[in-house]
């Protein structure tokens, strides 16, 4: 594997999306949200009132979800592009948010020990080396003791996924630069270094991932427009789906 690490640009891939104002909505659908709605019910009693940050934020899509359930969120990203995008994003949902430019490897004080929930979706893996326990350890650095952070990544396992992103760098169109993704068992042990408790692990659909990483793409191809993802769970296949989730609690 190539240790260096090889930069996106972001803005340029977020103006190059159309803004999805059904996004937070077709998200609470997800898995993935039913994990972190299940999670922090057990562990919160609710969302009233949870201080809340997404990082590498982008569009905030899962933030969006907590503000509507009476959370206090933060969106903190280093793109002026995606957070000006978020803000469109909540104001036509009728929600607030905080937006904070800045750098996850550089963490202001005031948002140190801050937040009972920290969390990203598709952030971490484009780290490389030591730089991958960091992006890990600055989810715990926002929590409070006893807060939880939310580590969204592409599941090592996930055949559709791995044939898709190999497809398009041997073919020189992959736009996102590093993307490594993790096994579970990684990406627990890095939770572990960084000093964080790592809580059981949830997966995505796989027919979910098969849909959109597999028929999709080639129904794209052609200039077609693509299914809607269906959310099914068929729980031995859901192993080697794209979306792996770990929560892990600060001590």
């Amino acid at each position: 594997m190539n240790d260096q690490e090889q930069p996106a640009d972001w803005d340029r891939q977020w103006l190059g999306q159309p803004l999805n104002l059904e996004g937070p909505a077709e998200e609470a659908r997800t898995p993935r949200w039913r994990a972190q709605e299940e999670y922090v019910r057990e562990l919160f009693g609710g969302f009233d009132g949870l201080r809340v940050v997404e990082i590498g934020a982008g569009r905030g899509t899962n933030a969006a979800l907590y503000a509507q359930r009476g959370a206090r969120v933060t969106l903190f990203d280093t793109s002026d592009v995606a957070l000006e995008q978020a803000r469109e994003l909540f104001d036509a949902l009728g929600i607030a948010a905080e937006y904070v430019k800045g750098d996850a490897f550089a963490l202001p004080e005031a948002m140190r020990d801050s937040f009972d929930v920290s969390m990203s979706f598709g952030l971490c893996e484009h780290f490389l080396g030591a730089r991958r326990l960091g992006i890990v350890a600055a989810h715990l650095e926002f929590l409070r003791p006893g807060g939880v952070a939310f580590l969204g990544v592409p599941n090592r396992w996930a055949p559709v996924y791995r044939l898709w992103v190999g497809t398009l760098k041997r073919t020189g169109s992959w736009p996102l630069g590093t993307e490594v993704p993790f096994s579970a068992r990684e990406l627990e042990r890095l939770v572990r270094d960084a000093g964080g408790e790592p809580l059981p692990r949830r997966y995505g659909s796989f027919i979910a991932s098969t849909v959109n990483h597999g028929v999709n793409q080639l129904l794209f191809k052609l200039g077609r427009p693509g299914l809607v993802i269906p959310q099914r769970r068929v729980p031995v296949l859901d192993r080697l789906a794209y979306e792996l989730l770990v929560p892990a609690r600060r001590l």
